[in-house]
């Protein structure tokens, strides 16, 4: 399926169109311009997130994870009960039974 395409009309500086134009050939120029969007656009939305959750983790309610070296542990016990454990843990811990 292809996605629905929609026309834009941007003013941008002579000196960035000219740099454009003489970069990117006439026919890679839009795709050229959306892949750059597309990044810019995923950096701003992760700045938004991280704004909105800064702060959200204290120390004190990790003391578990106070050097590097037993965060390297908490990261190998992750990979070693995977995805499925994890969940189950969380269950626990928020009192819920294996159905949600």
């Amino acid at each position: 399926m292809r996605a629905v395409k929609e026309r834009m009309n941007l003013y941008i500086t002579k000196e960035v169109a000219d740099e454009l134009r003489r970069l990117i050939p006439a026919r890679e120029r839009t795709q050229f311009v959306e892949k750059v969007l597309v990044r810019e656009l995923r950096r701003a939305h992760v700045r938004a997130v991280l704004a909105r959750t800064a702060g959200a983790w204290k120390d004190e309610d990790h003391l578990d994870m106070m050097t590097g070296e037993e965060i390297d542990r908490w990261i190998e016990e992750q990979r070693r009960i995977g995805a499925a454990g994890r969940e189950e843990e969380l269950n626990k811990l928020w009192g819920r039974d294996e159905d949600g």
